[in-house]
């Protein structure tokens, strides 16, 4: 029975709190009354938000038009970058071409020049040959002119005792 009493009170409004009977319709008018809105709030809460539109809009066309400004500028840098590339593979082309025969060059020089290392190494050892053997002949003859000399001596030696001898022989046992 009470729950029959229950369902009638809630169907018209009312509920029952701690025991006691609370109208929620009459409520419902007391909060609308507390709540009524000045006329003037309306309009300036809908121009507010037609600033903050506004504002938003203009902040997407400024972002818009800095990135189409810098999508123009990066694509004159990738030009630019591009030109520049290509002029410093030129400039590493023709160092490499400079390089390459720099490096010929150095190859021939040293091949002649080991050459001529070569042939003068040769030719030192010929002259060293030739003062060897000109030292032997040297000494060959410095050896027989001394020996001459020393002939020459003796035999001036000889002749000079014999030129005394003569002479100091009396003239008559020279003839005979």
């Amino acid at each position: 029975m009470q729950a029959a009493r229950a369902q009638r009170q809630a169907d018209r409004g009312v509920s029952a709190v701690r025991g006691r009977l609370l109208d929620t319709s009459r409520a419902r008018s007391d909060v609308a009354a507390a709540m009524t809105i000045p006329v003037w709030i309306a309009p300036t809460i809908a121009i507010a938000l037609a600033v903050m539109a506004a504002c938003l809009l203009a902040m997407g066309a400024v972002t818009v038009a800095i990135g189409l400004g810098l999508r123009a500028r990066s694509r004159a840098l990738t030009a630019q970058l591009a030109n520049l590339t290509a002029d410093a593979r030129a400039v590493a082309d023709r160092l490499k071409i400079e390089i390459e025969g720099y490096v010929d060059l150095s190859g021939e020089t040293r091949a002649r020049l080991k050459g001529a290392l070569d042939s003068v190494q040769t030719r030192l050892e010929d002259l060293d040959a030739l003062a060897d053997v000109m030292q032997e002949e040297i000494e060959e003859t410095a050896l027989g002119a001394a020996s001459l000399l020393r002939t020459v001596r003796r035999s001036g030696a000889v002749l000079g005792a014999a030129r005394r001898a003569v002479r100091r022989r009396p003239p008559a046992e020279r003839e005979g």
